[in-house]
């Protein structure tokens, strides 16, 4: 059985305080940038493949640890962070005092479509293209092991490959829910917090027979990516 990681991390403090911080394009803070180096660091992982979402909180940390580590960044816009339309980049108090009561309905459950804010994504559309992405990145990792010769694998026997993706906080809660099969819950919008620089763990697993397996499947996605399957590994704190 092939086995990859990909070690998602969401970007750390950022300019704007309390924001609906959906596609509006703030830089990180000082205090930000730290965060996620020291997170980093600690994590000790050998990577092997480095994705951003395209957004600056991401994208500035993400170019600057590719160019340290000297590999390519894929930038995947399918890993950005939800739009939330007219709220997009106004502070939550603001949002609050205009409509408490949509805020509230879209808070206690933001996959109903009569709670999604106008011109906003819904949550449902949002989930998807989360796992689209989800699967750009398995798809990358499986063509990286045609690429791999056997004496380059490391002495300890950790060859696989490690896949570093940065990313948003919604963009994580998708993929808990996606991994875990929870389905629409709303608790893992209103309940889950993944603080600034969180780091979470996807290991990756394809069985040997692969490529043969496809005829006891359903046709939902005609690529290997479509026959993984994956473990969530939360960190200590």
């Amino acid at each position: 059985m092939k086995r990859a990681k990909i070690i998602l991390m969401r970007h750390g403090e950022c300019e704007g305080g309390g924001i609906f911080r959906g596609r509006t394009d703030v830089k990180l803070t000082d205090i930000g940038m730290t965060q996620m180096q020291q997170a980093f660091i600690e994590q000790q992982y050998p990577i092997s493949h480095v994705f951003s979402s395209p957004l600056l909180r991401c994208q500035l940390f993400s170019q600057a640890l590719a160019q340290q580590l000297s590999l390519p960044l894929t930038t995947l816009s399918s890993l950005q962070e939800i739009d939330f339309g007219v709220w997009d980049g106004q502070s939550f108090d603001a949002i609050y005092q205009q409509n408490p009561q949509q805020f509230n309905a879209y808070w206690d459950n933001p996959w109903l479509a009569q709670n999604t804010p106008d011109k906003a994504e819904s949550v449902t559309d949002f989930a998807a293209r989360v796992e689209a992405g989800l699967m750009n990145v398995v798809d990358a990792l499986w063509s990286s092991f045609a690429q791999t010769d056997s004496a380059q694998k490391k002495p300890n026997g950790d060859d696989c490959p490690h896949a570093l993706v940065v990313t948003h906080g919604g963009v994580m809660r998708c993929l808990v829910g996606y991994v875990l099969n929870t389905g629409q819950c709303s608790g893992l919008f209103a309940n889950l917090a993944i603080p600034y620089a969180a780091i979470m763990v996807l290991d990756v697993y394809w069985p040997d027979d692969v490529d043969n397996i496809d005829r006891f499947q359903l046709p939902i996605k005609d690529t290997k990516a479509a026959k993984v399957s994956f473990t969530l590994h939360w960190p200590k704190t």
